[in-house]
Protein backbone atom coordinates (compact mmCIF):
# COMPACT_ATOMS: atom_id res chain seq x y z
CA UNK A 1 0.00 0.00 0.00
CA UNK A 2 1.19 3.54 -0.78
CA UNK A 3 1.95 6.42 1.51
CA UNK A 4 1.34 10.16 0.82
CA UNK A 5 4.14 12.52 2.68
CA UNK A 6 2.62 15.47 3.34
CA UNK A 7 4.49 19.03 4.43
CA UNK A 8 3.17 22.13 5.12
CA UNK A 9 4.89 25.65 6.21
CA UNK A 10 4.82 29.38 6.58
CA UNK A 11 1.31 29.86 7.03
CA UNK A 12 1.30 32.37 9.84
CA UNK A 13 1.52 35.81 9.86
CA UNK A 14 2.17 38.66 12.05
CA UNK A 15 -1.03 39.38 13.38
CA UNK A 16 -2.19 35.67 13.71
CA UNK A 17 -2.27 32.25 12.47
CA UNK A 18 -0.52 28.98 13.19
CA UNK A 19 1.01 26.46 10.90
CA UNK A 20 0.04 23.77 13.81
CA UNK A 21 -3.93 24.70 13.73
CA UNK A 22 -3.52 24.24 9.83
CA UNK A 23 -2.77 20.59 10.30
CA UNK A 24 -4.38 20.69 13.27
CA UNK A 25 -7.81 21.30 10.99
CA UNK A 26 -6.52 18.56 8.36
CA UNK A 27 -6.54 16.12 10.59
CA UNK A 28 -9.97 16.75 11.94
CA UNK A 29 -11.68 16.43 8.78
CA UNK A 30 -9.57 13.16 8.03
CA UNK A 31 -11.04 12.19 11.51
CA UNK A 32 -14.51 13.54 10.42
CA UNK A 33 -14.25 11.33 7.15
CA UNK A 34 -13.17 8.20 9.27
CA UNK A 35 -9.90 8.43 7.89
CA UNK A 36 -8.06 9.39 10.70
CA UNK A 37 -6.43 5.77 11.70
CA UNK A 38 -4.36 5.97 7.96
CA UNK A 39 -2.53 8.61 9.87
CA UNK A 40 0.72 6.34 10.38
CA UNK A 41 2.66 7.32 14.09
CA UNK A 42 2.06 10.75 15.16
CA UNK A 43 2.08 14.08 12.79
CA UNK A 44 5.34 15.65 13.23
CA UNK A 45 6.38 19.28 14.03
CA UNK A 46 9.71 20.22 12.83
CA UNK A 47 11.77 23.36 14.33
CA UNK A 48 14.10 25.20 11.80
CA UNK A 49 17.38 27.08 11.79
CA UNK A 50 16.44 29.61 14.50
CA UNK A 51 19.07 32.33 13.15
CA UNK A 52 17.66 32.42 9.62
CA UNK A 53 16.78 36.52 9.17
CA UNK A 54 13.42 35.59 7.05
CA UNK A 55 11.72 32.37 9.73
CA UNK A 56 7.96 32.94 10.56
CA UNK A 57 7.20 33.88 13.86
CA UNK A 58 6.92 30.02 15.02
CA UNK A 59 9.65 28.65 12.63
CA UNK A 60 8.10 25.47 12.45
CA UNK A 61 7.06 23.33 9.64
CA UNK A 62 4.56 20.50 9.96
CA UNK A 63 4.41 16.99 8.11
CA UNK A 64 2.16 13.97 8.33
CA UNK A 65 2.33 10.19 7.17
CA UNK A 66 -0.84 8.48 5.47
CA UNK A 67 -1.16 5.35 4.24
CA UNK A 68 -3.37 5.96 0.44
CA UNK A 69 -5.23 3.64 -1.70
CA UNK A 70 -4.09 5.34 -4.60
CA UNK A 71 -2.58 8.01 -6.47
CA UNK A 72 -6.29 9.76 -7.18
CA UNK A 73 -6.90 9.39 -3.19
CA UNK A 74 -3.22 11.20 -2.16
CA UNK A 75 -4.01 14.07 -4.55
CA UNK A 76 -7.28 14.78 -2.76
CA UNK A 77 -5.53 14.88 0.66
CA UNK A 78 -3.18 17.85 -1.21
CA UNK A 79 -5.78 19.53 -2.87
CA UNK A 80 -7.70 19.30 0.89
CA UNK A 81 -4.43 20.91 2.30
CA UNK A 82 -4.26 23.74 -0.04
CA UNK A 83 -8.06 24.54 0.57
CA UNK A 84 -7.12 25.06 4.10
CA UNK A 85 -3.94 27.01 3.48
CA UNK A 86 -6.47 29.46 1.83
CA UNK A 87 -9.18 29.55 4.30
CA UNK A 88 -6.49 29.75 7.01
CA UNK A 89 -3.76 31.90 5.86
CA UNK A 90 -3.35 35.46 5.25
CA UNK A 91 -0.81 36.15 2.68
CA UNK A 92 0.69 39.13 4.59
CA UNK A 93 4.26 40.03 4.92
CA UNK A 94 6.49 38.00 4.48
CA UNK A 95 4.12 34.91 4.74
CA UNK A 96 4.52 32.60 1.57
CA UNK A 97 2.65 29.25 2.57
CA UNK A 98 3.87 26.07 0.72
CA UNK A 99 3.22 22.57 0.48
CA UNK A 100 5.46 19.25 -0.47
CA UNK A 101 4.19 16.23 -1.00
CA UNK A 102 5.55 12.57 -2.26
CA UNK A 103 3.94 9.14 -3.13
CA UNK A 104 6.49 6.39 -1.63
CA UNK A 105 5.62 2.55 -1.16
CA UNK A 106 7.08 2.12 2.21
CA UNK A 107 6.22 4.25 5.38
CA UNK A 108 10.17 3.61 6.43
CA UNK A 109 11.35 4.43 3.27
CA UNK A 110 12.45 8.20 2.98
CA UNK A 111 15.04 9.12 0.62
CA UNK A 112 18.36 9.65 2.31
CA UNK A 113 18.28 13.46 -0.07
CA UNK A 114 14.92 14.59 2.11
CA UNK A 115 16.96 13.90 5.65
CA UNK A 116 20.01 15.50 4.45
CA UNK A 117 17.66 18.56 3.81
CA UNK A 118 16.16 18.50 6.69
CA UNK A 119 19.24 18.57 8.44
CA UNK A 120 20.74 21.52 6.49
CA UNK A 121 17.11 23.54 7.26
CA UNK A 122 17.48 23.00 10.86
CA UNK A 123 20.98 24.18 10.60
CA UNK A 124 22.04 26.13 8.12
CA UNK A 125 20.40 28.92 5.37
CA UNK A 126 18.38 26.94 2.44
CA UNK A 127 17.43 28.29 -0.94
CA UNK A 128 14.76 27.72 -2.39
CA UNK A 129 16.12 27.50 -5.72
CA UNK A 130 17.65 24.12 -3.46
CA UNK A 131 14.81 23.21 -2.18
CA UNK A 132 13.18 22.18 -5.77
CA UNK A 133 16.45 20.69 -6.71
CA UNK A 134 16.07 18.30 -3.94
CA UNK A 135 12.65 17.89 -4.84
CA UNK A 136 13.51 17.17 -8.31
CA UNK A 137 15.63 14.65 -7.37
CA UNK A 138 13.71 13.01 -4.89
CA UNK A 139 10.40 13.09 -6.50
CA UNK A 140 8.59 15.28 -4.43
CA UNK A 141 6.56 17.78 -5.78
CA UNK A 142 6.20 21.59 -4.40
CA UNK A 143 3.67 24.32 -4.76
CA UNK A 144 3.63 27.70 -3.55
CA UNK A 145 6.36 29.75 -2.37
CA UNK A 146 8.83 30.46 0.08
CA UNK A 147 7.19 27.93 2.23
CA UNK A 148 7.98 24.80 0.65
CA UNK A 149 11.44 24.79 2.38
CA UNK A 150 10.33 24.36 5.50
CA UNK A 151 7.84 22.11 4.16
CA UNK A 152 9.97 19.35 2.35
CA UNK A 153 12.70 19.39 5.01
CA UNK A 154 9.92 18.32 7.55
CA UNK A 155 9.10 15.05 5.26
CA UNK A 156 13.25 13.68 5.80
CA UNK A 157 12.44 14.17 9.69
CA UNK A 158 13.62 10.83 10.82
CA UNK A 159 14.49 11.13 14.70
CA UNK A 160 17.83 10.25 16.52
CA UNK A 161 16.03 12.14 19.28
CA UNK A 162 12.32 13.50 19.51
CA UNK A 163 10.00 14.96 22.05
CA UNK A 164 6.39 15.34 22.04
CA UNK A 165 3.99 18.41 21.93
CA UNK A 166 0.51 18.08 23.25
CA UNK A 167 -0.98 21.87 21.79
CA UNK A 168 -4.29 23.16 22.31
CA UNK A 169 -6.45 25.57 20.34
CA UNK A 170 -8.86 28.05 21.94
CA UNK A 171 -12.20 29.64 19.70
CA UNK A 172 -11.27 32.45 16.74
CA UNK A 173 -11.51 35.46 18.99
CA UNK A 174 -11.19 34.60 22.29
CA UNK A 175 -8.91 35.91 24.77
CA UNK A 176 -6.34 33.67 26.18
CA UNK A 177 -7.02 32.91 29.77
CA UNK A 178 -4.42 33.05 32.15
CA UNK A 179 -3.39 29.72 32.92
CA UNK A 180 -2.44 29.42 37.35
CA UNK A 181 0.49 29.09 38.11
CA UNK A 182 -0.63 26.22 41.24
CA UNK A 183 -2.07 24.45 38.30
CA UNK A 184 1.12 23.84 36.46
CA UNK A 185 3.52 23.61 39.83
CA UNK A 186 0.80 20.65 40.44
CA UNK A 187 1.64 18.71 37.03
CA UNK A 188 5.01 19.83 36.97
CA UNK A 189 5.91 18.27 40.26
CA UNK A 190 4.11 15.16 39.23
CA UNK A 191 5.06 14.64 35.50
CA UNK A 192 8.77 15.48 35.47
CA UNK A 193 10.83 14.18 34.29
CA UNK A 194 8.85 12.97 31.50
CA UNK A 195 7.47 16.92 30.85
CA UNK A 196 9.84 20.06 30.41
CA UNK A 197 10.04 23.82 30.56
CA UNK A 198 6.84 23.86 32.41
CA UNK A 199 7.32 26.62 34.95
CA UNK A 200 10.02 29.37 35.92
CA UNK A 201 10.03 30.17 39.57
CA UNK A 202 6.32 31.86 39.43
CA UNK A 203 6.28 32.35 35.37
CA UNK A 204 3.83 30.30 33.77
CA UNK A 205 5.91 28.77 30.37
CA UNK A 206 3.69 26.73 28.24
CA UNK A 207 1.47 29.70 27.44
CA UNK A 208 2.09 31.67 24.03
CA UNK A 209 1.73 35.76 24.47
CA UNK A 210 1.33 36.03 20.37
CA UNK A 211 -1.53 36.23 18.43
CA UNK A 212 -1.86 32.35 17.00
CA UNK A 213 -4.59 30.46 18.09
CA UNK A 214 -2.49 28.15 20.49
CA UNK A 215 -4.22 28.02 24.23
CA UNK A 216 -0.67 26.60 25.66
CA UNK A 217 1.69 23.55 24.59
CA UNK A 218 2.86 21.00 27.12
CA UNK A 219 6.13 19.93 26.04
CA UNK A 220 7.58 16.16 27.03
CA UNK A 221 9.21 12.77 26.44
CA UNK A 222 6.39 10.93 27.11
CA UNK A 223 2.86 11.17 24.73
CA UNK A 224 1.33 9.65 27.87
CA UNK A 225 2.29 12.35 30.27
CA UNK A 226 1.97 15.01 28.08
CA UNK A 227 -1.82 13.91 27.01
CA UNK A 228 -2.33 13.64 31.51
CA UNK A 229 -1.48 17.13 31.73
CA UNK A 230 -2.41 18.85 28.70
CA UNK A 231 -6.24 17.32 28.65
CA UNK A 232 -6.37 18.07 32.46
CA UNK A 233 -6.11 22.05 31.50
CA UNK A 234 -7.64 21.81 27.94
CA UNK A 235 -10.93 20.86 30.26
CA UNK A 236 -10.74 23.57 32.99
CA UNK A 237 -9.48 26.68 30.47
CA UNK A 238 -11.90 25.71 27.70
CA UNK A 239 -9.78 24.50 24.67
CA UNK A 240 -12.15 23.78 21.81
CA UNK A 241 -9.53 20.85 20.59
CA UNK A 242 -5.88 19.73 21.24
CA UNK A 243 -3.64 17.21 19.51
CA UNK A 244 0.08 15.44 20.53
CA UNK A 245 2.92 16.16 17.65
CA UNK A 246 6.00 14.45 17.64
CA UNK A 247 8.66 16.95 17.27
CA UNK A 248 12.95 18.37 17.35
CA UNK A 249 12.38 20.34 20.47
CA UNK A 250 14.68 20.62 22.91
CA UNK A 251 17.06 18.21 20.87
CA UNK A 252 19.74 20.50 20.43
CA UNK A 253 19.33 19.50 16.60
CA UNK A 254 20.38 22.92 15.80
CA UNK A 255 23.61 22.77 16.88
CA UNK A 256 26.94 22.31 15.20
CA UNK A 257 30.88 21.61 15.40
CA UNK A 258 31.75 24.26 13.28
CA UNK A 259 34.08 26.39 14.84
CA UNK A 260 33.95 29.85 12.52
CA UNK A 261 31.83 32.46 12.41
CA UNK A 262 29.62 31.70 9.55
CA UNK A 263 26.43 34.00 9.42
CA UNK A 264 23.13 32.64 10.90
CA UNK A 265 24.45 29.33 12.14
CA UNK A 266 24.75 27.43 15.41
CA UNK A 267 29.00 27.39 16.11
CA UNK A 268 31.32 25.86 18.52
CA UNK A 269 34.49 27.96 19.73
CA UNK A 270 36.74 26.31 22.21
CA UNK A 271 39.39 29.45 23.34
CA UNK A 272 40.60 31.59 26.32
CA UNK A 273 38.84 34.74 27.21
CA UNK A 274 40.39 37.89 26.69
CA UNK A 275 38.63 40.76 27.45
CA UNK A 276 34.60 40.86 29.64
CA UNK A 277 33.07 44.15 30.09
CA UNK A 278 29.53 45.28 30.40
CA UNK A 279 27.44 47.68 28.49
CA UNK A 280 24.69 50.27 30.25
CA UNK A 281 21.67 47.70 29.60
CA UNK A 282 23.77 45.19 31.28
CA UNK A 283 24.57 42.72 28.03
CA UNK A 284 27.90 40.83 28.61
CA UNK A 285 30.45 41.15 26.28
CA UNK A 286 33.80 39.24 25.95
CA UNK A 287 36.20 38.62 23.52
CA UNK A 288 38.09 35.56 22.98
CA UNK A 289 41.40 34.71 21.85
CA UNK A 290 40.62 33.83 18.61
CA UNK A 291 39.44 37.38 18.54
CA UNK A 292 35.87 36.35 18.39
CA UNK A 293 33.37 38.54 20.21
CA UNK A 294 30.54 36.82 22.47
CA UNK A 295 27.18 38.87 23.48
CA UNK A 296 24.72 38.02 26.45
CA UNK A 297 22.01 39.60 26.70
CA UNK A 298 20.80 40.67 30.11
CA UNK A 299 17.50 39.33 29.70
CA UNK A 300 18.70 35.69 29.50
CA UNK A 301 19.90 35.58 33.00
CA UNK A 302 23.72 34.34 32.67
CA UNK A 303 25.33 38.03 32.53
CA UNK A 304 26.62 37.83 36.11
CA UNK A 305 27.73 34.43 35.53
CA UNK A 306 29.91 35.43 33.16
CA UNK A 307 32.02 37.88 35.27
CA UNK A 308 35.62 37.29 36.38
CA UNK A 309 35.94 34.66 33.17
CA UNK A 310 39.20 36.30 31.86
CA UNK A 311 42.02 33.49 31.41
CA UNK A 312 39.54 30.56 31.25
CA UNK A 313 39.54 28.04 28.36
CA UNK A 314 35.82 28.28 27.82
CA UNK A 315 33.17 26.22 25.40
CA UNK A 316 30.80 28.74 23.83
CA UNK A 317 28.01 27.99 21.59
CA UNK A 318 25.29 29.83 19.55
CA UNK A 319 23.67 31.47 17.14
CA UNK A 320 26.06 34.28 14.82
CA UNK A 321 24.67 37.33 13.31
CA UNK A 322 26.04 39.49 11.41
CA UNK A 323 26.16 43.36 12.13
CA UNK A 324 29.30 45.25 12.36
CA UNK A 325 31.29 42.21 12.96
CA UNK A 326 30.07 38.73 12.88
CA UNK A 327 29.24 38.52 17.08
CA UNK A 328 28.86 35.06 18.58
CA UNK A 329 24.96 35.31 20.49
CA UNK A 330 25.74 33.11 23.06
CA UNK A 331 23.22 29.74 23.70
CA UNK A 332 25.57 28.22 26.58
CA UNK A 333 29.27 27.94 27.48
CA UNK A 334 31.21 25.93 29.95
CA UNK A 335 34.25 26.56 31.83
CA UNK A 336 37.13 23.83 30.37
CA UNK A 337 40.03 25.51 32.47
CA UNK A 338 39.95 28.13 35.13
CA UNK A 339 43.11 29.91 35.65
CA UNK A 340 42.35 30.95 39.21
CA UNK A 341 43.95 28.27 41.04
CA UNK A 342 45.29 28.22 45.16
CA UNK A 343 49.05 26.41 45.28
CA UNK A 344 49.17 24.41 48.90
CA UNK A 345 51.01 21.99 50.43
CA UNK A 346 50.27 18.31 50.33
CA UNK A 347 49.72 16.55 54.09
CA UNK A 348 52.94 14.50 55.30
CA UNK A 349 52.89 11.00 53.76
CA UNK A 350 54.30 9.52 57.04
CA UNK A 351 51.25 10.90 59.85
CA UNK A 352 49.18 13.06 57.65
CA UNK A 353 49.99 16.79 59.46
CA UNK A 354 50.62 19.79 57.73
CA UNK A 355 53.95 20.47 55.93
CA UNK A 356 55.50 23.94 55.68
CA UNK A 357 58.14 25.32 53.78
CA UNK A 358 61.59 25.52 55.05
CA UNK A 359 64.15 27.35 52.55
CA UNK A 360 64.84 28.18 49.38
CA UNK A 361 65.82 24.32 48.19
CA UNK A 362 62.19 23.46 48.13
CA UNK A 363 61.66 21.53 51.03
CA UNK A 364 58.71 20.92 52.91
CA UNK A 365 59.23 19.97 57.35
CA UNK A 366 56.40 18.16 58.87
CA UNK A 367 54.88 20.33 61.48
CA UNK A 368 54.01 17.42 63.42
CA UNK A 369 56.68 14.68 62.69
CA UNK A 370 59.47 16.45 61.54
CA UNK A 371 59.49 14.61 58.40
CA UNK A 372 61.26 15.99 55.30
CA UNK A 373 61.28 16.35 51.60
CA UNK A 374 60.63 17.30 47.79
CA UNK A 375 56.98 17.52 47.18
CA UNK A 376 55.24 18.48 44.83
CA UNK A 377 52.41 21.38 44.91
CA UNK A 378 48.87 20.84 44.98
CA UNK A 379 47.10 22.99 42.64
CA UNK A 380 43.03 23.85 43.87
CA UNK A 381 40.81 25.39 41.56
CA UNK A 382 38.76 27.85 42.86
CA UNK A 383 35.76 25.98 42.13
CA UNK A 384 34.41 27.98 38.89
CA UNK A 385 33.46 24.74 36.83
CA UNK A 386 30.41 26.37 35.03
CA UNK A 387 28.04 25.69 32.91
CA UNK A 388 26.68 28.27 31.52
CA UNK A 389 22.78 27.89 30.07
CA UNK A 390 19.59 30.70 29.90
CA UNK A 391 16.93 31.20 32.20
CA UNK A 392 14.56 28.54 31.66
CA UNK A 393 11.96 31.57 29.41
CA UNK A 394 14.82 32.23 27.03
CA UNK A 395 15.15 28.81 26.21
CA UNK A 396 14.33 28.04 21.71
CA UNK A 397 12.87 25.61 20.70
CA UNK A 398 15.32 23.75 19.87
CA UNK A 399 17.31 24.19 22.97
CA UNK A 400 17.92 20.99 25.20
CA UNK A 401 16.96 21.33 28.77
CA UNK A 402 19.07 20.24 31.02
CA UNK A 403 17.13 18.08 32.60
CA UNK A 404 16.44 16.09 29.26
CA UNK A 405 19.83 14.64 29.63
CA UNK A 406 19.79 11.15 29.87
CA UNK A 407 16.28 10.87 28.33
CA UNK A 408 17.55 11.06 24.68
CA UNK A 409 15.81 9.06 22.56
CA UNK A 410 12.78 7.77 24.52
CA UNK A 411 10.20 9.07 22.74
CA UNK A 412 11.44 6.85 19.91
CA UNK A 413 10.68 3.27 21.69
CA UNK A 414 6.75 5.00 23.47
CA UNK A 415 3.88 3.84 21.20
CA UNK A 416 1.31 6.73 20.33
CA UNK A 417 -1.39 6.74 22.60
CA UNK A 418 -5.02 5.55 21.26
CA UNK A 419 -6.46 9.34 22.07
CA UNK A 420 -3.92 11.82 20.45
CA UNK A 421 -6.29 14.47 18.91
CA UNK A 422 -9.21 15.65 20.04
Amino acid sequence: MPYLLLGIDDTDWEGGGCTTYVMYSFIKYLDKENHVDSIVGLPRLTRLNPYVPFKTRGNASLSVIIRVSSEDEARDHVELMESLIDQLTRKEGKTSPGIAYMVIDHAADINGKLVWFYGKSVRDVVTIDLAHRVANSVGAKLRGGRGVIGALASLGFMPRDATYEFIAYRSEGSERPPIDVRDIRLWNDTTKPFTFLNLDGEQVLIEPHGPDPVLFGIRGDSPYHVLAMGNYLASKYGAIGWIIYMTNQGTDEHRSRINEGIPYMNVNFISTVINESFDERGHAHLVLSNSQEIIAYRHLGISRNLSGCIGCLVHAWGGVKPNDKLNLYIEGMRTLHDRYVKVKNPRCPVCGGPMESIGRAGLLRCKRCGFKDKLPRIIMPRNRWLLINPRMSEYRHLMKPQERIGLEGLALYIPRPFLWVY
